[in-house]
């Protein structure tokens, strides 16, 4: 059995502007994503981030190649239900996917709309919310949570339809820092604990160390496709595709142009305090 969830080939597309003219946004991209991954992807504005995301939940569809959903065609239109049941999405702005007057009816709203029987739908609620943490405040008007809390019910809606991918794009760029942090908590804990497979759009670096691997776009193609670990060794190559990296990598990186003895591959602060310390130590012994 195959362990690839979503695999596209040589995918194309165009949007067509008011004079005719059809410039290309994405440019033969080719991936393969594998079933209970976290992937992350980067690029500058206009590399093609958000219009690819759509095209694996088939808001889209190609101008030419293929995408397939867990084995099926996404330009098979009889079968876009089932495929939107297998890759749910998020998008930025949870204001624009919350719909109902209290929390756990917005999550229902959904599978109301596909018919559930009733003690189905309760038991995919609340252990939706549950997995949120979120079920305490399933009584709650949406317009009286924060920021973190809408995003966390956003999630709920899309979880409670059980998909095995979801789409994440840029769900915290709306969110001052705690409502990032309980955002980031609630994916990484879905990805590791339901195996849900992840893909993140994000401009937040310190959000792509959580990832197990990165896609970077830029011109509509596939520039790099690593680890986090080996993505930010490129700290120039980055620069260049106009990228930043981590604040953590980028302060081994000056310590390490100064003439410190670092290696400047640590990502988390951790790890950098980790490696600066035991510079410091090395330096201390030399004298």
């Amino acid at each position: 059995m195959s362990n690839t969830i979503i695999e596209t080939k040589d995918l194309r597309f165009s949007y067509t502007d008011a004079e005719g003219v059809a410039p290309i946004v994405l440019d033969g991209v080719n991936l393969n994503i594998e079933k209970g991954s976290f992937v992350a992807v980067l690029g500058h504005n206009g590399s093609g981030k958000s219009t690819m995301a759509k095209h694996l939940n088939a808001i889209l569809q190609p101008s030419d190649g293929c995408i397939w959903i867990d084995g099926v065609s996404t330009s098979d239109e009889e079968m876009l239900w089932h495929i939107r049941s297998k890759v749910g999405m998020v998008f930025q702005n949870p204001d624009n996917q919350i719909v109902a007057t209290t929390v756990e009816e917005d999550v229902a709203f959904g599978l109301e709309n596909l018919g559930v029987e009733y003690e189905e739908m309760h038991k995919r609620v609340k252990e939706a919310l549950i997995a949120v943490n979120m079920y305490d405040l399933r009584k709650r008007a949406p317009h009286l949570l924060s920021g973190g809390q809408k995003q966390r019910v956003a999630i709920a809606g899309i979880l409670a339809m059980e998909p095995r991918c979801i789409i994440f794009d840029e769900p915290t760029a709306m969110l001052d820092p705690v409502g990032r942090r309980e955002v980031m908590d609630t994916i990484i804990r879905l990805n590791k604990e339901k195996h849900i497979t992840v893909i993140m759009i994000t401009h937040h670096m310190d959000e792509v160390i959580c990832a197990s691997r990165v896609v970077v776009l830029n011109q509509g193609k596939v520039e790099m496709d690593a680890s986090p670990r080996e993505i930010f060794k490129n700290v120039e190559k980055l620069k260049e595709l106009g990228l930043d990296a981590p604040q953590s990598v980028l302060l081994l990186h000056a310590l390490k142009d100064a003439g410190f003895d670092v290696e400047a591959n640590a990502l988390t602060p951790e790890e950098c305090a980790e490696e600066i310390l035991a510079c410091l130590k090395k330096r201390e012994v030399q004298k």
